[in-house]
Formats: structure tokens, C-alpha cells, sequence
């Protein structure tokens, strides 16, 4: 009797799971655009929670029809949940997204506040190996780093030929978290004499710094430039605004403070085109571009993590040069040809910019 109860047991927890499987294999979701961000990021009328009833979670395959563009993704919570320029689904709390990591979705899909977007189940967990490699965590507590350079991801560039104590990068000091009244601290006590703000505009800049006096200062002397730069490094409105950056360096005396949240993908874009330009190799780029997540995240140099992240930079100078291969003999050529051709700038403002960062 007890066979046959066993027996009876396994059949229905067999069953459960095959139907539970089945579910999520047939799951599909349908909504429709509600918004989008200002790094092109399409935000979706649908909250986490029902996403979630409709058998999608983290680590799961999907295709997503967005209007008349079609893509596979996989579904994450991070941008780099993913390698830069493929598609992810955003869970973010209750906040559903479709995204490109370091890309435009809005631009390359055309989409429109309104269109239809249909998410079906691809491969239930496909991604999930992947994703936990790459998870994030991250503390907000002081107490949990070693100093308040780590806590604030604060540090001076000093790869290639950039002068010492010339370039500094960090989380936004007026960024209103718990990291940005030590970023705040560490400018004061620095003798940064102009700053580029990726992530705020005026208005947003203007509300949030009359709390670091020595930062309002700054701007008062029209010594800061606020961008509101999104993080797709390929798109036109970036590369106009990362001109705008470069000319504000090349006319105005350092050192430089480069900031966007928390110093970590615009910042490190800026930053690693900038060492390019001065003479840096890959391997020192890559150092000072994994810091940001030895800082933040305290991944260590052994880890799935941190070799998964670690090819950004390569990547992002393959992208910018249309796929070329990046060596350290061709990086510096690369940025110039970028920086020319694309960004817009001349050779007379390249020479300047080298100039104040490497004098």
C-alpha cells in the first residue's frame, strides 16, 4: 500500500512540474509602451509583481516584439546583467523596462509612447548561470569599506601620460545618496578647479548643490558643465555631448572632476577615451575601469564577475572604431580617429585637451 502511495506522489509531483514547465515554456505577456528615459530606455505599462504572475523572472530567455522590432533578451535587473550592446528586460521594483546595455532602444527601435510590446517565454532559466556570475550587490553603508575614497569611489587618473592629481573621477558629490556628502568632502579637500557633470542638467544641478558650497562655487565661475549624458556611447546626441565635455576640458584650467551617478559606465567611457588620447595601454584602462567595481561592489580580480565586466573597454573601443580589432599599439589612433571623425573635434582641440591633462 505504501508503494502504491509512493507511486501515486511521484506521478503528481511529476506532473506539476512538467505542467509547471509547460507554463512557463507557453508564457506570454502583453502591454504597451508607457515612457521612456533619457538614455532611451523604454519603460513598460506593466508592474514587476504581474510580470512576475505570468511566470517571467530573473535568469529567463524572452523574445520581445516592440512595435514592428523584434529581439531576444535575457531578464535582469542590472545593465550589466549583460554584455554591452545586447537587449535586456528590466525588473527594477515594480518597474518594467526593455533596454540595450551602453545602447539606445528608443533610436534603434523607432518605438513610440503607445506601441504594443509582446513578451513570450524563449528559454525558462536559459540566462540564469550567466546572470548569477554577474549579479550586483552593493552596501550603502559606510561602515562596510575601508576608506571614504573606496566608499565614494573617488580616485585620481593616472594612466598613460595624465599628469598627477590632474583627472579625478567619483560618484555624484551632490547626488543626494549616501555616498555623495563623502564625494563632497573629498572635493573640498582637493584643488579640482572645474568639474563635468554627466548625470544632471542645470535645473537638477542648480536644486542639489547648494549643499557643497565649494561645488556651487565652482559653478558660479562657470567652472562646471552639467550634460544630463545618457549611456549609449553610439548614438549622436552622446557624441555631441561628450564634445561638449571635451571642448569644456580643453577651455578650462584643471585639474578635472568627472562624475555621472556613481562614476562607473558614462564616467568610465569619458575616462578611458581621455587616457586613450594620452598614450594609456588596454591593461591600464582596464584597471582603472574594474576599480569602479572593486569600489562599488567589491568584486574581487578572481572572480566570474569581475572577468565577465572586465572586456568593457575592449568593447567599447571596438564598437566606437566599427569593430576593429583594439590593440595597444592602435588605441591611441583609435580615439583620435573618434574624437575627429565622430565627436566632432579638431586636431588643434586634441592637442589642448592633452595639454592640460598631461601638464
Amino acid at each position: 500500500m505504501k508503494s502504491v502511495k509512493n507511486v501515486v506522489l511521484f506521478s503528481i509531483l511529476f506532473f506539476l512540474a512538467v505542467g509547471s514547465a509547460c507554463a512557463a515554456k507557453n508564457a506570454s505577456v502583453k502591454t504597451e509602451v508607457d515612457s521612456f528615459d533619457k538614455h532611451g530606455n523604454v519603460n513598460l505599462k506593466i508592474t514587476g509583481n504581474l510580470f512576475s504572475a505570468n511566470d517571467f523572472g530573473l535568469g529567463d530567455i524572452v523574445s520581445v516584439k516592440l512595435g514592428s522590432f523584434k529581439f531576444e533578451a535575457a531578464i535582469g535587473k542590472n545593465y550589466t546583467d549583460v554584455d554591452n550592446g545586447d537587449y535586456l528586460v528590466r525588473i527594477n521594483n515594480q518597474e518594467v523596462s526593455l533596454a540595450i546595455n551602453m545602447g539606445n532602444l528608443q533610436q534603434k527601435s523607432g518605438a513610440k509612447i503607445g506601441d504594443a510590446v509582446v513578451i513570450t517565454m524563449k528559454e525558462k532559466l536559459g540566462y540564469l548561470r550567466t546572470y548569477q556570475a554577474r549579479l550586483l550587490k552593493k552596501s550603502d553603508r559606510r561602515a562596510d569599506f575601508t576608506t571614504d575614497e573606496v566608499f565614494a569611489n573617488w580616485r585620481a587618473v593616472k594612466a598613460g601620460k595624465i599628469a598627477e592629481n590632474r583627472l579625478y573621477r567619483s560618484v555624484n558629490p551632490i547626488g543626494g545618496d549616501s555616498r555623495a556628502p563623502y564625494a563632497a568632502d573629498l572635493l573640498t579637500k582637493s584643488n579640482v578647479n572645474a568639474i563635468i557633470n554627466l548625470a544632471d542638467n542645470e535645473s537638477s544641478g542648480a536644486s542639489k548643490m547648494s549643499f557643497v558650497p565649494f561645488y556651487a562655487n565652482l559653478a558660479g565661475k562657470n567652472n562646471v558643465v552639467f550634460l544630463n549624458m545618457g549611456a549609449s556611447y553610439m548614438d549622436k546626441v552622446f557624441s555631441k555631448k561628450l564634445n561638449a565635455a571635451l571642448l569644456f576640458i580643453a577651455n578650462h584650467q584643471g585639474p578635472y572632476l568627472v562624475h555621472g551617478k556613481e562614476g562607473r559606465i558614462r564616467t568610465g567611457f569619458v575616462c578611458a577615451v581621455l587616457e586613450a588620447l594620452c598614450g594609456a595601454t588596454i591593461e591600464e584602462m582596464d584597471e582603472d575601469y574594474m576599480l569602479s567595481y572593486e569600489n562599488l561592489y567589491g568584486l574581487k580580480k578572481s572572480s566570474t564577475q569581475y572577468v565577465a565586466i572586465n572586456k568593457s573597454v575592449s568593447e567599447m573601443f571596438r564598437d566606437i572604431s566599427g569593430g576593429k580589432k583594439v590593440t595597444n599599439e592602435n588605441v591611441q589612433s583609435l580615439a583620435v580617429t573618434y574624437l575627429t571623425k565622430t565627436v566632432g573635434l579638431s586636431s588643434a582641440d586634441l592637442e589642448k585637451i592633452k595639454k592640460h591633462l598631461q601638464q
